[in-house]
């Protein structure tokens, strides 16, 4: 459930700027990963932290493999 929880999450950024803005003043992953869980909750998502870390993996990758 809680990957579903994320994916409604990205989708509430993704149609909320105010909410993009909040998410855009973390610098680094840890202090990305308090703040979304803080949001998320707020929102009624249910997002854990190997949530956060799976899609920053998984976006890592994408990137990587964009200059291969």
């Amino acid at each position: 459930m809680s990957q579903q929880s994320f994916d409604h999450f990205r989708e509430l950024v993704l149609q909320d700027p105010a909410l993009q803005t909040q998410l855009q003043a973390a610098n680094n992953l840890s202090e990305l990963t308090p703040l979304v869980l803080k949001l998320g909750r707020e929102r009624g998502c249910e997002i854990t932290a190997g949530d956060i870390e799976a899609a920053w993996q998984a976006a890592r990758r994408a990137w990587i493999e964009r200059w291969i």
